[in-house]
């Protein structure tokens, strides 16, 4: 990976810069529009922070090019599920201004569906894992050159010194699925989505094993 390119903890003053990747990355489909996509990805963003207890950003030239937010289950904040978390706030902020849109309610109903896969392909395996990868992402100008790996080294390492044994991932075919393969995780279960424009998306588990740790 570059110098140039350096690891801090995530800042509020970020917030809008890592909602915009997650837009590029998720909500680019020409069928929504700009303001709704911004919506969906702010509500999407911010779910994932209020599960999060590890928030890591790269940043290259003042810019942020990448994040990997992750929760070790110990740690879990008592407010996590509680709407009085700020994040859980701005979730239910957008939500309530998505539904009074055709395509804000679609773009709901798709990301319960999301939450619904997830649920089955990590049931009966949660006691298993002592902490989860709850969002990875660099900036798709940046991929191939080392961020995305060290964003990751940098969680393994948390994790190792949080005494993590195994922990899990959910990723689906929008995502650089090799990635995980390449760095060892166990592909544990998968699932076929079909959607009604004749598309689908294949959704995933997997599992790490964090070396080193009794």
């Amino acid at each position: 990976m570059s110098d140039s390119v350096t690891l801090r903890p995530l800042r509020r003053d970020d917030y809008d810069a890592l909602t915009e990747l997650v837009r590029r990355m998720w909500y680019a489909d020409p069928e929504i529009g700009v303001d709704c996509a911004r919506r969906l990805a702010t509500a999407d963003f911010h779910h994932c922070l209020s599960c999060s207890t590890l928030a890591t950003v790269a940043v290259r030239d003042g810019e942020v090019i990448g994040m990997i937010l992750a929760r070790v289950e110990r740690r879990a904040p008592r407010w996590r599920s509680t709407p009085l978390n700020p994040h859980v706030r701005r979730v239910l902020r957008e939500g309530f201004s998505l539904i009074v849109s055709r395509e804000g309610r679609r773009g709901i109903r798709e990301a319960f569906g999301m939450v619904r896969t997830d649920a089955k392909l990590l049931h009966g395996l949660k006691s298993r894992y002592d902490a989860e990868i709850v969002l990875f992402l660099v900036d798709e100008r940046m991929r191939g050159g080392g961020v995305g790996r060290t964003l990751f080294d940098h969680a393994l390492s948390r994790f190792r010194t949080a005494g993590v044994r195994r922990y899990f991932l959910f990723t689906d075919t929008t995502c650089d699925v090799g990635f995980y393969d390449h760095r060892g995780l166990t592909r544990m279960r998968e699932r076929y989505v079909p959607h009604r424009d004749g598309g689908s998306d294949t959704f995933y588990l997997y599992e790490g094993v964090c070396a080193g740790v009794a």
